[in-house]
């Protein structure tokens, strides 16, 4: 990936990035602005001139359509604003791996027989970030946020499950995702985002081991063992 060629960049933002990866913990302050004394501020960034997500170039589908297909950032204009979108909870049941704390302050967080952390966790409200009618944009202003070194190019298109149960579903959604290598005493890790623009909330993953080879085993695990539950 593009940070591996960017060692000073890379360290930065695992620096900056350490307090959220040691607890598996996304902390994104309600109003930016209110928080520009401690957390650099990021003005969301112009909606394109074609905007590929806007429910407005989206042609009506029924709502098990929506559900029941890929949640692609293009397809984000199908969520409305009076929507919920959670995470299923199946990752304990994931063998090896166990609960250390159950939607605490909208965070769940589980802990592996290899050493591993997952946190899964909805952001508050980010309307200062929202970029109409373009979740892929949003996300990435999320991102630019948490630390503004993270461009968008350094992000990779990932894909978790989309539906009631990892069980039963066969759909995926699309997340923006940022991977750091393990170095030294720092582990490897994963941030994974997707910033609904209609509801102006979020939901993340993350994930961090001790090892490179370790954290893909992990993220498999845990993309097998949980879902991204569609509104109803």
């Amino acid at each position: 990936m593009a940070w591996r060629d960017r060692p000073l960049l890379r360290y930065a933002v695992l620096f900056f990035l350490a307090p959220l990866l040691a607890g598996c913990r996304i902390e994104v302050p309600v109003r930016p602005a209110e928080s520009a004394s401690t957390s650099p501020t990021t003005t969301a960034p112009a909606p394109s001139d074609a905007v590929s997500g806007s429910s407005s170039e989206l042609p009506p589908l029924p709502r098990a359509d929506i559900v029941g297909n890929d949640m692609t950032f293009d397809r984000g204009g199908y969520i409305e604003d009076a929507d919920t979108v959670a995470f299923s909870d199946g990752l304990s049941r994931v063998p090896g791996w166990v609960q250390e704390k159950s939607l605490v302050n909208g965070e769940s967080v589980y802990i592996s027989d290899a050493g591993c952390t997952a946190s899964l966790r909805s952001t508050p409200p980010q309307g200062p970030l929202v970029v109409a009618g373009d979740d892929q944009a949003s996300t990435e202003a999320l991102f630019r946020f948490l630390d503004p070194s993270i461009l968008p190019e350094y992000l990779v298109t990932t894909n978790w499950i989309w539906g009631a149960s990892p069980a039963e579903s066969t759909a995926s959604i699309e997340f923006l995702t940022y991977e750091q290598g393990a170095a030294g005493d720092d582990p490897a890790s994963i941030v994974s985002l997707r910033l609904f623009g209609a509801t102006g909330t979020g939901l993340a993953f993350t994930v961090s081991c001790p090892s490179d080879k370790q954290l893909a085993a992990a993220v498999e695990e845990v993309r097998s063992g949980i879902s991204v539950i569609p509104p109803r």
